[in-house]
């Protein structure tokens, strides 16, 4: 079934990979929603430049368990990262081919805002939430926080398998070209995992009828609420909805407090 014309659909679904991140989640979900949206699944694999440049020091050591520290070369480096990007571009044609969708593969060198400075506000980017636990242990924050600022589309941060049971929720804050955006991605990727979306609306303004005429054409299972003023209840809402995803507009220290308290998938849009 077409997806209605709000913000227009998705043209490409862009995974951005590195060495450090868990990327398979990131990529069996980049590419159901590729087929789901039609459209072309593109992976951008990015080599840490300011990782290669630690290397070059003379003083760096690495340290691995149950051995003696050593020095960590540059050429040492560049092969761990050829490595990794060789079992990420599998992984990504894996996936395309399993799915049905056409699929591309890159490798940068550079920073994450750099690595994604091609993508528009017609393509939707996923991540990977997690990064590889270091010796089993603890794990380091996602890189692509940083890019989160330079992206001009809906960026999905993935933590979970595709088949993680659990709703769609949506914070909605007003009719604004974000919030077409942030609509029109959370709409689609319920759509994609026949998952009911839950948008929770701010203040006393109606929404019914805005939000029913852009799922006119399309089969969501919908519940509308309008969400508590006090953010603490709001807090105790979203727990009780138990979200495989929650959908919310980037801005303020609302985002990352929300992120730190649900193990769920995150879809952010400026």
């Amino acid at each position: 079934m077409s997806l209605p014309p709000m913000a227009g659909p998705i043209e490409r679904v862009v995974v951005p990979l590195d060495a450090a991140s868990e990327s398979l989640v990131a990529i069996e979900t980049a590419a159901r929603l590729a087929a789901h949206a039609k459209a072309p699944l593109i992976g951008i694999f990015v080599e840490d430049e300011d990782l290669l440049h630690l290397a070059s020091l003379p003083f760096v050591r690495q340290v691995t368990l149950g051995a003696h520290a050593e020095k960590l070369t540059t050429e040492h480096l560049e092969l761990h990262l050829r490595i990794a990007a060789e079992r990420a571009r599998r992984e990504l044609f894996a996936a395309a081919q399993l799915h049905g969708v056409t699929a591309s593969f890159e490798i940068v060198r550079g920073a994450s805002t750099s690595a994604l400075s091609a993508v528009s506000e017609r393509d939707l980017v996923v991540a990977c939430a997690l990064t590889r636990p270091i010796a089993g242990h603890f794990r380091v924050e996602c890189r692509w926080w940083s890019a989160l600022e330079a992206m001009p589309g809906p960026f999905l941060l993935a933590r979970h398998a595709w088949n993680a049971q659990g709703s769609v929720a949506m914070l909605l804050r007003d009719r604004g070209p974000a919030s077409v955006r942030l609509f029109e991605a959370a709409a689609q990727i319920a759509d994609a995992a026949d998952a009911q979306l839950t948008v929770i609306t701010a203040g006393p303004e109606r929404f019914e009828n805005w939000i029913e005429d852009r799922l006119a054409d399309r089969p969501v299972r919908l519940r509308i609420e309008t969400g508590p003023a006090e953010p603490s209840a709001l807090r105790q809402r979203l727990g009780e909805l138990d979200c495989r995803l929650l959908a919310i507009e980037a801005g303020g220290d609302q985002l990352r407090d929300l992120v730190e308290r649900y193990a769920c998938d995150i879809l952010i849009v400026r």
